[in-house]
């Protein structure tokens, strides 16, 4: 349903994707919404959520390696130390679920759990995961844009991709959170004292952020349709067809929202802990400047 964040790569990406890191034991949880908890945590146990949360927590604490490389004056250990502690699955996994309470209020989670509770609905969450899993690998995500661009847009399973993002807006919905992401992690360093140029102004930065808007739409773009292809790829048409129809019901557009929702919140906290965590190691270690 679009609910995992595109990573990007390279350069600022590196800190930013350490978003679902930093100070989450700091993390401000949303209260439980008046929603059936039985319901809700059968919806996150037929979606594999745990799982994906898993995925995403052995990425961040894998992430050390790059952040040391970027050479900025922060030993490796400091880095690990920090994701190691606070890329905790259990409170990641406890965070979504606040989330999803309040954002799935009010909405059919029956429907949602009927369809991922079948054998089709059961195979798509297993496929999700896994192709989470391969495109962690950069050569994995290369080949998965190649397979969207190799594709023929006039074959039948082009134009159901193109369904699937399009009815799920994953693009937009994807672009809209990295930006926000991005303002959020500079609001953190700048919260810790971090230091800009000299005659640099907040408004200067958040204008070479949002600058930014079209490199990041064109590496979302290349993400979305290529775990797309290699996602569905096992799917028959007809398959792939009953789930974008699915996400057409007012239950899937429900579900939809409120993954995006929970993941948004989540990530702008997180980006702007991140963001004054990595000021204060910067400070502490002496590190240059990003």
């Amino acid at each position: 349903m679009g609910f995992e964040p595109t990573p990007r790569d390279g350069g600022w990406a590196v800190l930013r994707g350490l978003a679902c890191a930093a100070l989450m034991s700091t993390l401000p949880l949303a209260a439980s919404a008046e929603v059936d908890e039985a319901q809700l945590g059968e919806l996150m146990d037929v979606m594999l959520f745990d799982e994906v949360v898993g995925v995403l927590a052995q990425e961040g604490q894998g992430m050390a390696e790059d952040f040391a490389d970027a050479g900025y004056g922060v030993p490796k250990s400091a880095w690990k130390d920090m994701l190691v502690r606070l890329y905790d699955p259990e409170v990641m996994s406890k965070a979504f679920h606040d989330e999803l309470a309040e954002a799935l209020e009010g909405c059919d989670l029956p429907e949602m759990v009927a369809f991922f509770s079948t054998d089709l609905g059961g195979r798509i969450a297993r496929l999700e995961l896994e192709t989470r899993k391969a495109m962690s690998d950069e050569a994995a995500q290369a080949a998965a844009g190649q397979a969207w661009a190799e594709l023929d847009p006039e074959t039948d399973r082009a134009r159901l991709i193109e369904d699937y993002v399009q009815v799920n807006d994953l693009v937009e919905m994807n672009v809209v959170g990295a930006m926000n992401s991005d303002i959020a992690y500079y609001s953190g360093l700048w919260s810790e004292g971090f230091d800009v140029e000299d005659g640099v102004t907040d408004g200067d930065l958040l204008n070479e952020i949002w600058a930014s808007e079209p490199e990041v739409r064109a590496d979302v773009s290349e993400w979305v349709y290529g775990f797309s292809t290699l996602a569905y790829e096992p799917l028959s048409d007809d398959e792939f067809e009953a789930y974008i129809d699915f996400a057409r019901t007012e239950a899937g557009q429900d579900l939809n929202r409120a993954l995006f929702a929970s993941f948004d919140a989540v990530y702008e906290h997180l980006s702007r802990g991140l963001g004054a965590g990595t000021a204060m190691l910067m400070q502490k270690y002496e590190g240059e400047q990003l």
